[in-house]
């Protein structure tokens, strides 16, 4: 059963969980370690999963940044397989688009990949740019961005 929707502290469980997820479908297939895909700003960012109802299992994840005083900048949004097209995806980015805005962002970003452009369209995020190659997979992303209204 799918349950709680919560922001998470860096090093804890679900963090750790959520990092496996992140690996697992992002980076493994590219040989790439999990220690490779943390970064220094991890630890000052806000993490949000949706976790079982129990608690005891990351189900979804997304990661936001501040850049500067009004930009954040969303990162590695990710739902367990067999979890897709239930809105998990949906539910962690609209909060991260709330939390951004109550922390007084005016522009929100994020790299997609080529083939998630429409669902962040869905929200309002456009396409900034041409498509590029991800620094670390080679996999095809556009940046997208949005302005928030506060």
């Amino acid at each position: 059963m799918i349950g709680y929707l919560k922001f998470i502290e860096y090093g804890s469980n679900e963090y750790h969980q959520a990092a496996e997820l992140r690996h697992r479908l992002f980076y493994r297939e590219h040989n790439i370690s999990l220690e490779a895909i943390a970064n220094s700003q991890e630890e000052q960012d806000l993490h949000l999963v949706i976790t079982t109802a129990q608690g005891n299992r990351v189900l979804a994840y997304g990661r936001l940044s501040q850049k500067s005083f009004n930009e954040f900048q969303i990162y590695q949004m990710v739902v367990e397989p067999t979890y897709q097209k239930q809105g998990l995806g949906k539910r962690i980015l609209q909060a991260l688009i709330e939390s951004a805005s109550d922390r007084g962002g005016k522009l929100l970003t994020l790299h997609a990949r080529v083939a998630k452009i429409k669902f962040y369209q869905k929200f309002g995020f456009e396409a900034v740019g041409g498509v590029f190659a991800s620094s670390m997979t080679d996999v095809p992303h556009i940046k997208m961005q949005k302005a928030i209204c506060a």
